[in-house]
């Protein structure tokens, strides 16, 4: 018998039946790929570590499931509403035990390579299932999938990335099998907000905010208002360059929450321009800076001893990771117990750790992922971004 995840028939039943809001997120479209990597969330959440991503041999996929497996889930495909895919405890067991004998699973992620390799870690403890992690940036794992689904030879079972574009595209073209493991129905889950009608959903969200200098900055920030401040003119401000459509987004979420005149004010500062969140972060560690408006959550920085700090806004601008299982994997049962458990409590503990979470009171998280950001794709045309580009040069340059 075909497993549950191979079974084409089951995956267009899933993917067109399943009524749910779609998932949007922060990195831009296709055509932007390579210029989002440059300054988008996504690469700042590879760049940090430094570390070159693996790459997994392919593997045979394991025995199917049973019977009963698959009866579940074609009942949960002929769900028509965003109701929770009711799949009983004996059929999940018999995923998990099918998982088990597969032995491992592989995930292509741009998420923090700390964070997922404490998942794998907590993964395998709950499961005895080895969880090869391959990170890299959005803009070098998707193309390794593309290559995957055309030649038929999967190596990936699972991908987590911040191109919503591609989600939305891939998704609509069948690439994903929708979850459905128990952890989706979980009420502390946002199903209709964080499950897509394309069956990808939210694992986490990075999260990218203000940050000081405590030993230059003593008063600290207490939102971005404070950029303004006087002291801190001449040099004293990190900002990031709107080089990507995602980026642009930033900005006028900047111009959304503090006014037009804020982004204005804020180039009469005279801040110093980096081109993503990383050398902005080194630079507000290192004391070439004081502030800086676009970096992520400087919590291990300060557990360890540097003078920084950072602080969050109600709402928090960053990116939503689109995670999915792929309709190619080589381990398919194993994909969807690694999809249920990232959406656990110690699942989120592990992947959403410095991020947004999409459950609530997760221990180590900063906020929740209904408090990002949901950038309007829509948007941001090829027109309109090269018009506000042209108008923050003329302000910042």
């Amino acid at each position: 018998m075909t497993s549950i995840l191979r079974s084409r028939r089951l995956i267009r039943g899933l993917a067109a039946l399943s009524a749910l809001t779609l998932v949007v997120a922060a990195c831009g479209d296709d055509d932007d790929a390579e210029a989002d990597q440059a300054s988008s969330p996504a690469t700042e959440t590879a760049d940090t570590t430094g570390d070159t991503a693996t790459t997994a041999a392919p593997t045979d996929t394991a025995g199917a499931v049973t019977d009963a497996t698959e009866a579940a889930a074609v009942t949960t495909a002929g769900t028509e509403t965003s109701a929770p895919a009711g799949i009983s405890e004996a059929d999940w067991d018999a995923i998990v035990t099918a998982a088990q004998d597969e032995g491992k699973v592989t995930i292509y992620s741009s998420q923090g390579l700390d964070q997922l390799n404490d998942m794998a870690e907590r993964f395998s403890d709950e499961y005895g299932i080895e969880l090869e992690v391959v990170r890299d940036i959005d803009s070098a794992l998707i193309p390794k999938v593309e290559a995957e689904q055309q030649t038929g030879s999967g190596i990936a079972d699972v991908i987590a990335q911040a191109s919503a574009a591609w989600s939305e595209q891939r998704g609509a073209e069948g690439w994903f099998v929708p979850p459905v493991g128990p952890a989706f129905d979980d009420p502390d889950f946002d199903r209709a907000a964080e499950l897509s009608e394309s069956g990808f959903f939210t694992s986490s969200a990075a999260v990218l905010t203000f940050g000081w200098n405590t030993s230059q900055y003593e008063a600290g920030l207490g939102d971005y208002s404070d950029l303004l401040d006087p002291e801190l003119a001449g040099g004293r401000i990190g900002v990031i360059e709107p080089a990507a459509p995602s980026i642009v987004d930033f900005w006028l979420y900047l111009e959304e929450n503090y006014g037009e005149e804020f982004v204005t004010q804020l180039a009469a500062q005279d801040p110093k321009i980096y081109p993503s969140s990383l050398p902005m972060a080194q630079a507000l560690t290192s004391g070439e800076i004081s502030a800086g408006s676009f970096v992520q959550v400087l919590v291990d920085e300060k557990e360890q001893g540097a003078p920084v700090d950072s602080g969050l806004a109600d709402q928090v601008w960053g990116a939503r990771f689109n995670t999915s299982i792929l309709q190619t994997a080589p381990h398919p049962n194993a994909a969807q117990v690694l999809a249920n458990f990232m959406i656990t409590q110690p699942g989120q503990e592990a992947i959403a750790r410095k991020a947004a979470s999409v459950l609530p009171d997760v221990p180590g998280t900063v906020t929740t992922v209904d408090k990002v950001r949901v950038q309007d794709l829509s948007i941001l045309t090829e027109d309109f971004v090269a018009e506000y580009q042209a108008k923050w040069n003329d302000l910042f340059k």
